[in-house]
This record gives structure tokens, sequence and C-alpha cells, in this order.
């Protein structure tokens, strides 16, 4: 049972709050009577919208208007989520002629450009807002590592995280800045599974460090950047929770959906508030193992916000009335309900309004599809990809005296399916029959033989094959496909080059057979507009622009352990030079630091990352402190796997409470510099690193060379306090480090001053004293040029005094003696001892307070802002 703290609500609250935490569909083109049932009786806060509801777009925008008049009438003091899978290619909800067919990702991905994407995101946004549709269930940020994927396939941008990431990104600024909610999905990743959720529990058996280096990718980076609301996956992904657990623990089957570890990855790791929302729970990998209804239960539990039921009106009102019960129970916490419906309603603040959208505005219908239309083809010519070809197979010059045949697989029962309850299956193995129309444009001689599995070709369509000069043939999914890869294949060695192939939706389908198939153009996605784009480059009307996003090895760098050697300490020096030339550093100085053995540092040919792990108080923490790449060799995936290694250096065999660049000892920067170029931050972003909103930290400086230590209202402060002051010294050392240790967590804090004692130089401490008890107060470092300590301060030499520059920090009162002005004495004192010691400038590191050490005359020196994994 979950506690709450609240005030138990009435049963009208309750089912007001509950209410607003479902998505539910409905069949027809009109408000049905389920539907308004559920909207003023259930007060359900979000309706999805399938190809079954649209028929036109009078109708459409009808429909949305009577929807949220509905939920007006029933007292919602807030508008309806009225959302759509409006991903675009293949999974087009609102088709032509009620909107402009738009590319979907995989064919955006083959343009290389996001900003193709954006483009087109920002044309669904336009489109979708025009209908009264204020959510897209989109972008997929699902990587598509396998193949044989039954469900996702090219409505994933490439097989590569960091550019489906980039993809991804310019699609959720597109539809956000559109007025659109997107919906990042499916959360953690549905690419590497040959399992179709929509009829199984797919599994995918990845630890946590290989999800990190693939599947979360993309999803790490939307949250960075902000996304509105993430979609979870009925995938079960038994390498994360509890890794003491054996695999047959029930929660090792729980899919993603259900399970709390999933949601855990979101909130806790990657510090998302944002709208977390299931897929549906009627798809077999829920129902068919836990139930609808009882699924329901689960993914509020798990810490989802908002369940999908997408069909069935009684397993809608039962998941409900089962969630009602929970809340009633205590199996589920009002606060945790309430929780979720704050964030519901803090979304439809921003997106979300009830006014309905006039019908006027579809007289602009016409003129915004004839553009978006133009604006896709343009994309999709960007797009089509010829894979290889032999010079001078095409572009075909019509002649009458050579015979083209167009062969393409006709319609065969079932597939697989992202789509279900009448939606055109995903996975279908036939093609339009109207492509054989586009290729009559250009030349209306051509054959058109359509053939089926199974059935045998008629003695005439055997004829006009064997008598064909040219032959044209259109896949889809043959690589899943047996009779249309078998056929294509015998094609292939009988035709050579003379055969040209088009695979209309996976591009995986004759890739690795460049034996048999000479000509290969890929097109990513079944739609007129795509086959007409490969249609111009085969006839020459147009140039073939894309490129294909899958299917190329990642790319491998000789990427080593850092050995210590002469040589390697060297190479990192050179490579340091050249990369940060702003940041010059000593070669002595440097494999000083090197020599450190908390390091995990890794180097190759052209760049290296240097990255340090620490424990403290019985918690792990890892700082990736600096990573570079020459700049004629960034762009090629260097960085990113730079960044891994370390990462699972750090990772292996510990779980790290926090995961930051920057550094604590050695020093060389304690986060991102502030005026380190915009690019430079965006990759870390990009790679999953989070800006926490916190005050930036800053490196003071001033020169004690000439001058008073301080003003003089803050000398006649400091003489009056009962204090006295002293270095410290050995007898002093076990009072110090107590009292240090009870006060002070931060690590390499305690460290520093054994360090100096260890050393013996005790006399680079300054230490306050009560006048009357001797008790220890507070202490300081006041190190000199000549400390230990500072062989570990990279860049303190790079300030105005140079070689001579010595450093207070570490500065702490004993928590009992704090706001008495002991902080401010201490600073003088220390600053009088090292001018007495001919130090000619004091650097103050690590700063976030402000208005404190200014009153000494300390200027920034060096600003940085923390990135946090």
């Amino acid at each position: 049972m979950t506690s709450s703290t609240s005030t138990p609500w009435s049963e009208e609250e309750l089912r007001s709050k509950v209410g607003q935490l479902f998505i539910v569909g409905f069949h027809g083109h009109v408000a049905s009577e389920d539907i308004k049932t559920l909207i003023r009786t259930h007060k359900v806060g979000a309706v999805i919208l399938f190809l079954r509801n649209v028929n036109n777009a009078a109708q459409l925008l009808e429909l949305t208007n009577s929807l949220q008049d509905t939920a007006k009438e029933a007292g919602h003091k807030q508008g309806l989520f009225i959302a759509i899978d409006q991903e675009n290619g293949l999974v087009t909800r609102i088709k032509s002629p009620v909107a402009a067919q738009l590319p979907g990702s995989m064919a955006l991905g083959a343009t290389g450009n996001a900003n193709n994407a954006y483009k087109i995101a920002s044309a669904t946004a336009e489109t979708l807002k025009s209908f009264g549709i204020n959510t897209n269930y989109a972008p997929i940020a699902d990587v598509n590592s396998e193949p044989k994927n039954p469900v996702i396939g090219v409505r994933s941008p490439s097989d590569n995280p960091e550019a489906v990431g980039r993809f991804v990104s310019a699609q959720i600024k597109g539809l956000s800045e559109g007025g659109v909610i997107p919906c990042v999905k499916h959360f953690p990743g549905h690419g590497d599974t040959a399992v179709d959720s929509h009829y199984g529990l797919p599994v995918i058996a990845k630890s946590k460090a290989q999800l990190d280096a693939c599947e979360l990718v993309p999803f790490r980076r939307a949250v960075v950047e902000g996304v509105d609301s993430v979609m979870t996956a009925h995938i079960a992904m038994p390498g994360i929770g509890d890794l003491t657990l054996t695999d047959d623990h029930p929660s090792k089957k729980l899919p993603a959906s259900l399970n709390p570890a999933a949601i855990k990855i979101l909130r806790e790791e990657m510090k998302y508030d944002g709208m977390i929302i299931s897929d549906c729970l009627e798809m077999d990998g829920v129902r068919a193992t836990f139930g609808t209804e009882k699924g329901a239960v689960m993914a509020l539990k798990a810490g989802t916000d908002c369940v999908m039921i997408c069909h069935t009106m009684s397993a809608q009102v039962g998941a409900i009335n089962l969630v009602i019960e929970a809340v009633k129970s205590g199996e589920l916490s009002q606060d945790d309900i309430q929780a979720s419906v704050t964030r519901v309603e803090a979304l439809k603040s921003k997106y979300v309004n009830n006014i309905t959208v006039p019908l006027s505005t579809l007289e602009n219908a016409d003129t915004r599809n004839s553009r978006q239309a133009a604006l896709a083809s343009e994309v999709y010519a960007k797009s089509t990809t010829v894979v290889r070809s032999v010079a001078g197979s095409f572009p075909i010059v019509p002649s009458s005296t050579q015979n083209i045949v167009f062969i393409s697989p006709g319609k065969t029962p079932a597939g697989g399916g992202a789509v279900e309850s009448g939606e055109e299956k995903t996975r279908e193995p036939y093609t339009p029959s109207t492509y054989i129309d586009l290729l009559r444009v250009q030349d209306p001689r051509i054959a058109d033989v359509r053939f089926h599995d199974g059935i045998p070709l008629s003695p005439m369509d055997e004829k006009l094959i064997a008598e064909a000069d040219i032959l044209i043939y259109a896949t889809r999914n043959a690589s899943l496909s047996l009779y249309q890869k078998d056929y294509g294949l015998s094609l292939g060695r009988k035709f050579g080059e003379n055969l040209i192939l088009i695979a209309t939706c996976d591009p995986y389908d004759f890739l690795e057979e460049k034996d048999e198939i000479k000509n290969y153009i890929t097109i990513y996605e079944p739609t007129i507009p795509a086959f007409k784009s490969a249609v111009d480059i085969i006839f020459g009307i147009a140039k073939p622009l894309g490129s294909l996003p899958v299917g190329s090895p990642a790319a491998s760098h000789d990427i080593r352990p850092f050995s210590m050697s002469d040589e390697d300490v060297l190479q990192l020096w050179k490579l340091w030079q050249e990369i940060f030339p702003k940041w010059p550093l000593e070669l002595r100085r440097l494999a000083k630091i090197l020599e450190q053995d908390h390091g995990h540092h890794f180097i190759h040919e052209k760049g290296f990352v240097m990255s340090y792990f620490f424990s403290l108080n019985g918690s792990n923490y890892g700082k990736i402190t600096a990573v570079g790449v020459l700049l004629e060799y960034r762009g090629n995936g260097l960085g990113t796997a730079l960044i891994s290694k370390a990462r699972k250096a750090l990772t292996e065999g510990s779980n790290l409470k926090s995961l930051q660049f920057g550094s604590v000892f050695p020093r060389f920067w304690p986060a991102v510099p502030i005026d380190f170029h915009q690019s430079n931050k965006d990759f870390l972003l990009h790679r999953g690193f989070q800006k926490p909103v916190e005050p930036t930290a800053r490196d003071f400086y001033r020169s004690i060379k000439e001058g008073e230590i301080a003003p003089p209202d803050i000398l006649a402060r400091v003489s009056k306090l009962p204090l006295k002051f002293a270095p410290w010294s050995p007898e002093l050392y076990d009072e110090c480090i107590t009292k240090q240790r009870a006060n002070f967590k931060n690590i390499g804090w305690v460290e520093a001053y054994e360090r100096l004692a260890a050393a013996n130089q005790h006399h680079e401490v300054m230490v306050a004293f009560d006048a009357e008890t001797n008790a220890q107060l507070g202490w300081t470092l006041m190190c000199s040029p000549s400390a230990v300590v500072l062989d570990d301060f990279a860049f303190i030499n790079l300030l105005p005094s140079k070689d001579n520059t010595g450093l207070i920090g570490c500065v702490g009162v004993d928590k009992a003696a704090r706001g008495k002005g002991v902080g401010l004495a201490l600073l003088v004192k220390a600053i009088e001892n090292m001018k007495e010691r001919d130090v000619e400038g004091v650097m103050i590191d690590w700063v976030t307070i402000r208005g404190f050490y200014e009153h000494l005359g300390f200027e920034v020196a060096w600003e940085y802002e923390t990135f946090e994994w």
C-alpha cells in the first residue's frame, strides 16, 4: 500500500482527476456515444484519433470541435489533448487528399540534413493545428539496429544513435514551435527487436551499458532539450533494474511501460519531469500477459502519468474504475496521481485551449496542401538513394524499340503492424497498383506485371518478362518476404545490369546481394511521392541525392588506454596544445597530474579523454575532465567514442552518484568554461549531458603585490573579532582533520589538508582559533607556488602573476562559528601571510557564492557551467 499525505478526495474529485490520466480512442467519423460518455461521465482528458476517424477535411475539423465542445459542456476546466500518430511516411493517419503526403523518418534520415526534418515537422504541426489536433505521438526515437524489426523499420531515421538523436531533435523543435505537443517514442527503445509488441512481448537482452550506448542516446538528447512528453514501450529489458535478481524474477519480464525501473531511468537518472505516457495497453505486449485494466494500474504505479487504451469501451471504463479503486485502497497514492495531474495541467496550459477552430480555416487547405506537397517533393528528391548501379543502366531514354516491363508484388494476406483496428499495416508485402501510372508518364508502353505469393504468372506475363530489354522490379520488405526475395534474385541472375530494383520500404531488401542485384534504389516508404522520386531518377529528370542511413558499419576508432609511457604523455600533451590553444599546459605539470592512480584516460592518434573516479562517504563519483579531438577529425564519432570509453570505465563495477564534466583534484576546469564555443556545449547536450539549474562556478584572482590587503572598514572589523590566527602545525593536525571531516563532505577537500601535512607543509594552511578556548574554528589553504597541492592546478600559471601565483581554497568554518565573520577574517590573515612570503597574486578556486570575495578586491578570472549525465 502506498501512503498519501493529502486529504481523501470526494468521488467526483477522484473521478475527475483519474479521467485526466486516460487517453482513449473510439470508432467512427463523428463523436460516438461511447466517446461522449468517456468525456462526460469519466472525465477523460485525452482522445487519440486514427485513420478510422478521418474521412475528409470538414468532417475531421467538425469532429475535433465537437470533442472539445463536449469537454467544455461537461465542465472540464481545460480542453482535451486531441492526439494522433502523424509520423508521416509509413504511418500517416491524415492522408492525401485531406493533407499532403509528407516524408517519414528514414526518408528524412537519408537526406543527411536534419533541417529537412525540422521543415517537415513544422509542416505537420501546421496541418494538425488547422484540424484542431494539439498532440502528435511522434517522432520515433527508436534506433533501428535490427533489420528484421517488424514494427519500427523505416519509422526510425537510422541505425546510428547519434543520427537518430539529431533528426529527432529537429522534429521535436518543428512540432513544438508549431504549437503541437511532440511525444518521443518508444522509450527505452523498440529498435532492436524482431517481435512486434502489438502481438507479443519483445525482450531486449542488453545490459544497461549497452542501452546507454545505443537505445537511450536519442532519448537522452530529447530529454536534455526539453521534450514535452515521452511514450513508453511494451518491451521487457531484463538488463535494467536490480542486477542481483535472477532472470526468472517477475520484474525481469515486466514491459518497460509497467516497470518502475524503466521509469526511474527517465525520472531519476535523466531528471525528466515532463509527461510520460504508455503505449496502448490493448496491445498484446500488455493485454495478453497482465490484462489491459490491471496494466493501467501497474503503469500508473510504476510512475507513468497517462495510460492509453485505444479501441474498446469496456476496457477503457474497466481500467478507469480499477484505477479509482486502487486510489481508494491506497495501492495508488493520491500524491502520485496529483503529481501526474499537475503535469497534465501544465502541458495543457502551454498548448491546449478549448476554443473551436472555425470551419472557415479550411478555405486555406488547398493552398497549404499544395505548398506542403512541393516541400515534400523537394525532400523526397533529396532522400531517394541509388545504393549501387552499373554505369549506363540509367537514366533510361524511352525508345519505341525497347521493351520495359514493371514487376511488383500484388496484395496478399497479412503482415505485421504498427497499427490495428482497420489501420493500414506497416509490413504488408505488396506495393500500390498505381505505381505503373507514374512510370507510364515517362513511357506509355511500359508493361505492368503484378505477381502474388503462391500464384504462378500467366503465360502472357511470362512472355512479357522473357522479351524485356529492361526490367524495373519494385519490392516491399522483401527481406521479410521470401517469395519476393527469391524472385528478385532469380531476375537478377537472368537479367543482370538490365534489372533495376526499387526497394519501396525497408532498404535491407537486397542490400547485401551485390552480385545478383547490380542496380539498387531505395525510397524508404511505399508512398506515391516517394516512388515518383525514384521514377524521376531512372528517367533522368533528377539526380540521385540521398545516402543510405542504415547498413554502414559503425565507425571503428583505435582508442586505447593511456599507458603513462613517455611517448603517451608527450602525445597527449601535443594533442592538448593543439586542441586547447587558449589553455596551454606545461609538459612537466601534465606528466605529474597524469601519474595519479584514480584516473581513467584513453588516447587516439587524433584525440584523447581524461577522467577520474572518486569515492566519498560510501558514494562514487565520476568526472570527465577533458575530451579533445583535432579539428580536422571532428564529425567522425571519435569524441562520442572517447566519452563512451571513459563513461564505461568509470561505471564498470560501481554505481555512480553523479557523472559530470569537470575536475576536482587534479584540477583542470571544475566544470565547462562558459566561453567555450556553443557548438562544444551542444556536443555535450546532444550526448545526454544536462545543465542543472544552478549558479555558475567561478575562479577569482587578485594581485597582492601592491596596495592594501583589504578596505579599512574590513580590517577594522577583523581586528575586533575575538579570534587568534596562526599557520597550521603538526600538533594541530588531529583537531583540524576531525572537525574538517565533520563539517565538509566535498570531494578532495579534506584530502588537500592531508596532502599538505604528509609533505610537512602545514604552514600552507591558516587556522582561526577562539581567543579564549583556543579551539579551532576555521581553516583555509594559503598555498604558495611550492605547495604540493598546486601541482594539481593545471592552469594557475596562466594568471597574471604566472609562476608566482598562490591559492586560497577549501575555506571552511566550523558550523558553530558560522555567520560571525570568521571566514572573512581567515581570508585577510591568509593574504597577509602570503604577501609576507612574496606571493604576488592569489587565486580562489571554484566559488559559487556571490558578493563575498569581491569585498577583498577579487575579480572573476574564469567562469564555468555544470554539465551532468
